[in-house]
Formats: structure tokens, C-alpha cells, sequence
């Protein structure tokens, strides 16, 4: 079995001699397998395609992709954006009780889910049109059923965390209190429960990644309603914030259904109850599995095959180390620092001096508003210190937190335009672009990019440059799990081979687990003042960073990923005896 897919975005088919249908073998047998619609796209008729692939070889654009789909697949289409668009095969159930996770690759339908649970997408079970009774009729007697009759209807409220909050002040201009009042009352009460009461009457447009985040996660709470979706509500927030976030759904879930996709997945497993996986090919197909308890899916989703199903969805495993590498003195030294301060209105920095070393990642953790941007863009040169020195004698390549998303232009040409005949070199495709799946989305406007392809176009270019120390913020937010240990893997790869330094900005303890051969750890109260420490070891700067935070993790049996325990369990209280907070 297989599906024909074209993206429209890459078909110029104005500019070409039309080889899909020419080259066709049923075609040229008198089989009008390929032919074009009035708009003067192509159309590919999958009942009379032989799957041979011919036509996805012989465009000049590889705008269509011939996809191998499981033949058990086969009928149980519930959605497909066009003729030859996405398909996506199966929903969840909400029957189940609990906070419920939706983890897969991006591009794999979870947010065509949410949005056909939510009923502002009706499924169209792969025909040319869709209607809410031809649904109901499909599941009738089932509780998706009954639960699309209460949503159709109204008689089921449903509240929803959009994915990308960075949205939120260009859609919205004025006050965060009078945004929250279209939601429901006791804004501020909420807001504060946060832990950002300050920002109730500040204007939309100057709130901070984080800040963004958590209006947008009040507002979603203030509304009244039976199920809440949640699309990646981690993003910009930092570690202790996330696990207070997740304590708040987890608690919501006891009177209401809770819905949540989610990509850091130490979060996800102390958020959720059960997981359902996502897989296929991006923006081709997407399967939704059976559900499964988190930690039997987790482990499932880093070991790329579902023992249940029997199927494998990637060709290799994700895997974690027990055992922390130590902080390696052999490595020269050439970007050093004194102790730093840096006042602002309300805010004060203090560093410890340090120093950087050829081949090194150094992570930087630490709660928000502590200084983390502050002090990198010091060390990059964008901002001088009010005393202390910076003894940077070389260049510096930074990527900041929120990338620019306004050029109109493909992002081959963005790249270009950035790094000029570094793009065609053999070494950075290979070490970059492959590694990222740049070229696929090369004729795609940045203007129009997703927040996980817009992501990997800045780290592109921030890596291209010519540049002996590499900087950046927040690498991880809105890409995908698989991609965060892909980028992971191929920051390290990179540091090591061209003897670079790189310096990290996260919040993700797999990324940061996963990128980092040592450790620079903010401290501090958030807003007002914060304090580094390092970089340390890998082992020292976790026990630090964690202890700071109270919260202790274990490692996982079977995959040896990180796991946060219970408070005053019998592990958590253990590990604290021995000062034992990450490695155990």
C-alpha cells in the first residue's frame, strides 16, 4: 500500500515539461494514472498508481513523494488534506482517565488531532468533502463518538494552548488584562499563581518568550471548560516552571480531561498518565498507535519500534549515558573571562571568571530572568559589561533566543544571502544541512516556515558562519524530540571536529544531558539578580543546578534516561543523603 503525496508550495508547474505524467508507465499504457486539476496542479490517482516512484524521481522540484504505507493501514483513514495531501490514520480514544500525551515526530498529525478532537477540523475520511454527520455515523455506538456529538453540539467546552505563542502580540495589541478578561475572571489571581503577577498591566507586546508562554497557559486555565488542549506549553519556560505547569494539569485532570503534546520528554513523563505515539513520514502520513502508560511509551519512542505493533518507525535508538564524562583539562584554552557584573534598572548580574576550550559544549541552565542571554551576549560581544573583561580575541556567532521570521524570501536563498558559498559547500551539507533536512524546505519562504523548520534554518546559519566560538539560545524550542537529539548529536559532532567552542542556552535536561561536556549554572531570584557558576563538570553543575531546584532524578532501567522522582521518595530521599541529584 502506498500514498501519493505533492507538495503544492514546491510544484512550479508553469516552469516544467510536466515529467510526472509524461514519464508515468500506466501513463504511456493509456492509464491516466497522473493528470492536472483546472488550478493546473498535477493530481495522482492512487488506485490506478503502481508505486513505482518515476514520477517523484523525474521532478525537477521533488515536490512529490511516493510513501510506503503498512497495508494493516488500509481503510482506516481519518483525515487527508486534499487529493494528494497529508493523511492521517487513527485517532486517540479520551476514554482513558489522566493526563494524556501525544509524542511523535513533527509533521505526524498531532496537531491535526487536536484540532478534529477540538471540532474545528472535521475528518473527511480521506473523500473529497466532510460532514459532522457522516462522522457521528462513523463512530456511533463509541465514546469518540460521543464525545464529537457533545463537542459538534456544545454541549462539551473545549479550551486550547495554541502551539506557537510568539503569535500572541501580533494578533493582540493592549494590555494582559484585557486579554485575560475575554477568557474569564480572576486573570490576575492566575497570572499570579504563575508567578508573574507583575505583568498584568504590562502591554502584550513586551512580554518575554517565557512570559508569552504562561499568559497564554492562564488563559487556556481561566477558560471553563470540559476538555483542555495543550500544545507544547514547555517552550521558553525553564525547568522549574515547566514542573509547575505540569503539577497544574496533572491536578486539572482529576475533574477535567487533559490533552497535552509535548516534545521535552523528562516533562512529559512526569506529566502524563498515558501516551499514544504519532509516526509516519513528515508531512506525508501519520499513524496514531494504541495508547500505552508513559513509561513503556517514552522508552518505546527512544527505542524507534513498537514491540506491541510491531512496527519500526527509525532505524536506530536514542540512548543515554549513566555515567558523566569528565571535564576535560587537555583542551586549550583561548576565551576566558574575569568576574562580570552587569547592572540594569531593576537587575543585577554577577559572574564567576571562566574560560572556554577548543572542542568544548558548555550548557548553560538556570531559571528565566537569572541572566542566562545577558551573559552570553556579553561573551559574543553584544553587550559590554559594566566591569570585568572579556578577553574574546576571536569571532563569534550567535543565535538568539526568537529568530526573525519576516524575511520574504526561500530559505535556500536566506542562507545565501547569510553565508554566502558556504551553502554549497560539500562539508557544511553534509555536516549541517542533511543532518537538519534543509534542502526539503529549501524553495519555502521563511516568512512561512513552521517554528521547528524556522528553528533549524537559525541554527543552520549560525553554525555556517566563519566563527571560532558558536552561541546559542534556546536551540531546542518548537523542534520535535527526535530533532532535539539529532541537533544535539550534531552541535557536539561539530564542536569536536572543527575544534570550536559552543556555548548552549536550554531548558531540556535530555538536550542539555545529551550536548554538554560541562556545565555553567545560573542561580538567583528571577527579575532581580542571578549568579554563575563555572563551567563545572557535567556531574558537579547538575548537582548544583538540581539541588538549587530541589528535585532529584534517577535514571531509567531500561534506557538509562533521566527520570524526576517523586518528592521524599524513598529514591529522592536517598540520592539527597549522598548528594547524588542527576547520576544515579
Amino acid at each position: 500500500m502506498h500514498v501519493a503525496v505533492i507538495d503544492l508550495d514546491k510544484c512550479h508547474f508553469k516552469n516544467c515539461r510536466q515529467e510526472c505524467q509524461f514519464y508515468c508507465p500506466p501513463v504511456r499504457n493509456e492509464i491516466m494514472a497522473v493528470d492536472f486539476m483546472e488550478n493546473g496542479f498535477p493530481q495522482i490517482h492512487e488506485e490506478l498508481c503502481i508505486g513505482c516512484g518515476i514520477c517523484a524521481h523525474r521532478c525537477p522540484y521533488e515536490a512529490i513523494k511516493i510513501i510506503g504505507v503498512p497495508e494493516r493501514q488500509n481503510g482506516k483513514e481519518v483525515h487527508r488534506y486534499g487529493a494528494n495531501g497529508f493523511v492521517l490514520y487513527g485517532l486517540p480514544s479520551l476514554e482513558i482517565k489522566g493526563v494524556i500525551g501525544l509524542l511523535g515526530q513533527n509533521g505526524t498529525g498531532k496537531t491535526t488531532i487536536l484540532n478534529i478532537l477540538n471540532g474545528s477540523l472535521i475528518p473527511n475520511f480521506g473523500k473529497p468533502e466532510s460532514k459532522k454527520e457522516i462522522v457521528l455515523e462513523k463512530y456511533k455506538g463509541t465514546y469518540l463518538g460521543e464525545f464529537l456529538s457533545g463537542v459538534y453540539s456544545g454541549r462539551l467546552k473545549i479550551s486550547l494552548k495554541p502551539q506557537y505563542v510568539d503569535s500572541i502580540s501580533k494578533h493582540f495589541s493592549g494590555k494582559v488584562s484585557e486579554l485575560l478578561k475575554q477568557y474569564g475572571e480572576n486573570g490576575r489571581q492566575k497570572l499570579e499563581e504563575m508567578g508573574i503577577g507583575g505583568i498584568f498591566d504590562k502591554d502584550v507586546k513586551y512580554l518575554s518568550g517565557g512570559e508569552l508562554q504562561l499568559l497564554a497557559i492562564s488563559a487556556a486555565l481561566l477558560k471553563q471548560a470540559d476538555l483542555y488542549f495543550f500544545d507544547e506549553p514547555s517552550s521558553y519556560l525553564d525547568i522549574s516552571q515547566r514542573l509547575k505547569i505540569a503539577r497544574m494539569l496533572r491536578k486539572l485532570s482529576e475533574t477535567k480531561k487533559v490533552v497535552v503534546v509535548e516534545h521535552d520528554l523528562a516533562v512529559l513523563d512526569f506529566m502524563t498518565d498515558y501516551i499514544y505515539l504519532t509516526y509516519g513520514e513528515a508531512r506525508g502520513y501519520g499513524i496514531v498507535s494504541s495508547s500505552y502508560a508513559t513509561r513503556l511509551a517514552i522508552n518505546t519512542y527512544l527505542d524507534g519500534y513498537i514491540k506491541q505493533e510491531n512496527m519500526k518507525f527509525r532505524d536506530y535508538e536514542i540512548k543515554f549515558s549513566r555515567k558523566p564524562p569528565e571535564l576535560d583539562r587537555s583542551l586549550v584554552p583561548f576565551v576566558s573571562w574575569t568576574h562580570l557584573t552587569k547592572q540594569f534598572e531593576n537587575f543585577q548580574l554577577n559572574t564567576e571568571q571562566g574560560e572556554l576550550r577548543h572542542g568544548q559544549v558548555v550548557g548553560v541552565i538556570g531559571p528565566n530572568s537569572t541572566g542566562k542571554s545577558t551573559f552570553v551576549k556579553m561573551i559574543a560581544g553584544e553587550i559590554s559589561p559594566d566591569s570585568g573583561i572579556v578577553d574574546n580575541p576571536v569571532k563569534t556567532s550567535f543565535k538568539p533566543q526568537s529568530p526573525e521570521s519576516e524575511f520574504q524570501m526561500p530559505v535556500l536563498e536566506f542562507l545565501e544571502m547569510s553565508l554566502g558559498d558556504r551553502v554549497s559547500d560539500s562539508q557544511f551539507k553534509n555536516d549541517i544541512m542533511r543532518p537538519l533536512n534543509l534542502e526539503s524546505i529549501g524553495d519555502t519562504q521563511v516568512s512561512e516556515l513552521s517554528g521547528g523548520d524556522l528553528q533549524k534554518v537559525y541554527i543552520a546559519k549560525t553554525l555556517g558562519k566563519e566563527a571560532d566560538v558558536y552561541i546559542l539560545d534556546e536551540p531546542s524550542a518548537y523542534l520535535d524530540a527526535d530533532q532535539r537529539m539529532i541537533v544535539a548529536r550534531m552541535i557536539k559532532r561539530f564542536a569536536e571536529n572543527n575544534k570550536n567552542a559552543v556555548m548552549v542556552v536550554d531548558h531540556d535536561i535530555y538536550f542539555i544531558d545529551l550536548i554538554s561536556t560541562s556545565l555553567i549554572v545560573f542561580a538567583g531570584e528571577g527579575g532581580k539578580q542571578g549568579r554563575s557558576y563555572g563551567p563545572l563538570s557535567l556531574k558537579d553543575g547538575m548537582n548544583l543546578f538540581l539541588k538549587n531546584l530541589n528535585i532529584t532524578f534517577r535514571r531509567d532501567e531500561n534506557t538509562q534516561r533521566p527520570r524526576i522522582n517523586k518528592p521524599e521518595s524513598r529514591l529522592d530521599t536517598e540520592q539527597r543523603k549522598i548528594g547524588e541529584y542527576y547520576y544515579y
